[in-house]
């Protein structure tokens, strides 16, 4: 029984390991050689930084519903609108999630637009209409905005609580195309334009919400960023350990570029550049998310300047240092 708790005790402590990532164990282990070499003390990490979305009752934006008169809704007959509103005032149609709900948007502001241009319909109808038209206009960006920030998909697509993984550090074509009509959707209700060029993004509600992608990479830009400035300050911090120049030991300057050729340039630099190669694939997609003055917002474009910003203080230190001592950094 002893030997049995012993070694549940010891699977336990070792199991804090098991799920650990690759990403994590590769900027561990960079650390700690660095700091071997310095014969210093590793800073620590701090824990990684979940990418969470705020609660839906936090972000909903309250739209106010408008009717057409009973007797009026009949006339829209003529211009098929009719049997559009009639399913969504069904059981089914009360129920609509946000991808159908912005769908369905748009498809009156289409119907409006024929029943205005239709001779059959009355004047007075037609006055009611362009009202109802304006009004509509006015408020499909709140519907867009409840899409992105409330509906299941969008949230899946956009929480990150691990490492992109270094076999799928590039988003399938799928994927992309999905955020392409995401982003043209945003960009038309954002002008009001004409519903004729609106994109209807419930055909691409199944992709979003299963290749989650732009969570992960937010995460691993995130976290990648607060990992390399660690490491970064360890180098500076004990930059004096590592001596060099004529008539001097540089036994330490040549174990550190070792370390630097071995654990960062062939082991962490090919991920950290397909995260930034995937963002920039992606970037183009990402113009709804982009701040925009006005309520919140999801932060990837700052992630990823953080991301470069990191990055490049971590080489410019290589940079200096390599200079001080006069080497190349190219392997020997």
């Amino acid at each position: 029984m002893r030997i049995i708790t012993i070694l549940f005790i010891t699977f336990a402590i070792a199991g804090c390991n098991w799920f650990k990532s690759p990403i994590d164990d590769k900027f561990d282990t960079y650390l700690t050689r660095i700091a071997n070499v310095q014969d210093s003390q590793a800073f620590q990490f701090e824990p990684n930084i979940n990418i969470i979305v705020p609660d839906k009752r936090q972000l909903a934006i309250a739209i106010p519903t408008t009717t057409i008169g009973l007797l009026d809704s009949y006339e829209l007959r003529k211009c098929d609108l009719f049997n559009l509103i009639a399913e969504r005032n069904s059981v089914l149609g009360k129920v609509q999630d946000q991808f159908r709900n912005f769908d369905y948007q748009i498809q009156v502001i289409e119907g409006i637009e024929k029943c205005l241009a239709h001779p059959s319909i009355s004047v007075g109808l037609k006055e009611q209409l362009s009202e109802l038209l304006s009004i509509k206009r006015e408020q499909i960006g709140a519907h867009f905005t409840n899409l992105v920030f409330t509906s299941e998909a969008m949230r899946a697509q956009l929480i990150g609580y691990e490492w992109l993984e270094e076999n799928r550090t590039t988003p399938s074509p799928q994927l992309v195309q999905a955020l392409e009509h995401i982003n043209a959707a945003y960009h038309d209700a954002d002008n009001k334009v004409s519903a004729k060029s609106l994109n209807l993004v419930t055909p691409f509600q199944e992709v979003i919400e299963k290749e989650r992608f732009l969570g992960v990479m937010s995460f691993s830009m995130l976290n990648a960023s607060h990992k390399l400035r660690t490491v970064t300050k360890q180098l500076e911090t004990f930059d004096t350990q590592i001596v060099c120049g004529q008539s001097r030991d540089t036994t330490k300057f040549r174990y550190l570029k070792n370390v630097f050729q071995n654990y960062y340039i062939d082991g962490l630099q090919p991920y950290l550049a397909k995260l930034d190669s995937s963002f920039m694939q992606l970037e183009p997609t990402l113009g709804f998310l982009a701040p925009n003055g006005s309520g919140y917002h999801y932060s990837i474009h700052q992630y990823h300047s953080d991301f470069r910003q990191a990055i490049l203080q971590h080489v410019d230190y290589w940079k200096s240092l390599f200079k001080r001592c006069g080497a190349n950094p190219a392997r020997d």
